[in-house]
């Protein structure tokens, strides 16, 4: 990071640390239409009309609950909204699911960084131009000055009764080809769509991953954290941990050179939810950009399969993919050029998980054998598929 970045970095933490502490002192006043609020705890039925009402004047939130919920990365709780008759008839949601940024932590970590305005754009925005399994999205908002965010979503617990899973959740074969269908959904439907970087100016993934290493020390930590993996990296991988930060960067760069579509970029097997009929799709959209389709392919394919049914089952589910994405209108790939651009992508996902398991170390945003898991599953993905090789 050059000194300017450093000095703008710096006083950003400094004008969010000030931000939080001044709104400690003078108290959270209740929100206002335009308003950004930093807590569900400010919401009126004011503010909810402006944000859930917006094609719909004549409608008014007329009362409104909060439910459960829970904190990590942000601030996340239910409400049930109730409306007027004109919002009844326009048939509004009544069961909205929040995410929000109240505390120093959560600005710090989403806030600075720019992860919880790439969410509140891609919900408020993005998703509603796709037709997938994604939460809708009814409102988002973020204020890059304060770092505040709001985002409002469908609660899919309540509207489609979505379980949730993570790293010790078997995926099979059928969800292992519903997760493959549903990235060809939204990648065929954004594939060099201008919106992008024109009208969502979303970054590409070597500039975002640069931004994460500059803020972050994203990189560097990551291969830290292989000290603390010795059980799960695989020792051919471990003899070659000098080249895998240079050899991440090579394979954003050529990620980035395109064709280019919406990823995800955190394709985890806890960003995946299951409804009734076994089908997968994504939530968590915080890490969204644009970039080459392989990066998402491989790394939930390396990252939500067990090793075995990976290499088993992987060509098949790369060929499913392809036909997919040709089928949404897509300039499908050769099967040759796919099976080396998914090779190519495999330090993503590993990366991701060494760095999160530093993270651990000092805020456990994941249960740690979870952690150690998808390290022992994308590092092997990266030996059998030869991917250091792969971007030399």
């Amino acid at each position: 990071m050059g000194l300017g970045q450093q000095l703008a970095f710096a006083a950003a933490i400094g004008r969010v640390t000030a931000t939080v502490a001044g709104e400690r002192v003078r108290g959270r006043r209740p929100a206002r239409p335009g308003d950004v609020p930093p807590t569900v705890d400010q919401l009126t039925t004011a503010w909810l009309t402006s944000a859930l009402c917006r094609d719909h004047p004549e409608a008014h939130v007329t009362a409104f609950e909060l439910g459960s919920g829970s904190d990590g990365t942000s601030s996340r709780r239910a409400i049930s909204v109730t409306y007027d008759d004109a919002g009844v008839a326009a048939g509004l949601p009544t069961a909205i699911y929040s995410k929000s940024t109240p505390s120093l932590v959560n600005r710090l970590l989403i806030g600075v960084t720019g992860a919880a305005g790439a969410e509140a754009l891609f919900y408020d925005r993005i998703r509603p131009q796709l037709e997938l399994g994604a939460p809708a999205g009814y409102f988002g908002a973020w204020d890059p000055r304060t770092c505040r965010s709001m985002v409002l979503i469908e609660d899919i617990v309540a509207t489609r009764g979505a379980t949730f899973g993570n790293a010790a959740t078997y995926v099979d074969r059928a969800g292992a080809e519903s997760m493959v269908r549903e990235m060809a959904r939204y990648h065929g439907a954004l594939w060099e769509d201008p919106r992008l970087a024109g009208e969502w100016a979303l970054p590409d993934t070597h500039a975002w991953q640069r931004n994460f290493n500059d803020k972050t020390g994203f990189d560097r930590g990551a291969i830290l954290a292989l000290r603390f993996a010795r059980d799960e990296v695989p020792a051919e991988l471990a003899a070659r941990k000098g080249e895998i930060r240079g050899a991440l960067m090579r394979s954003l760069e050529i990620n980035a050179a395109g064709p280019r579509t919406l990823l995800h970029q955190d394709v985890h097997p806890g960003n995946w939810f299951r409804l009734a009929d076994g089908s997968l799709n994504l939530y968590d959209w915080q890490s969204c950009a644009m970039g080459n389709w392989a990066l998402d392919v491989a790394y939930a394919l390396s990252a939500g399969l067990e090793v075995e049914d990976r290499r088993a089952w992987e060509r098949e589910l790369l060929a499913l993919y392809l036909e997919e994405l040709a089928a949404r209108g897509a300039p499908a790939p050769s099967f040759d050029d796919a099976w080396r651009a998914y090779r190519q992508q495999m330090l993503h996902g590993f990366i991701f998980w060494t760095y999160t398991l530093l993270v651990g170390k000092v805020n456990a945003l994941q249960p740690e054998d979870h952690v150690r898991t998808l390290i022992r599953r994308t590092g092997q993905a990266m030996v059998d598929l030869e991917s250091l090789d792969a971007v030399a």
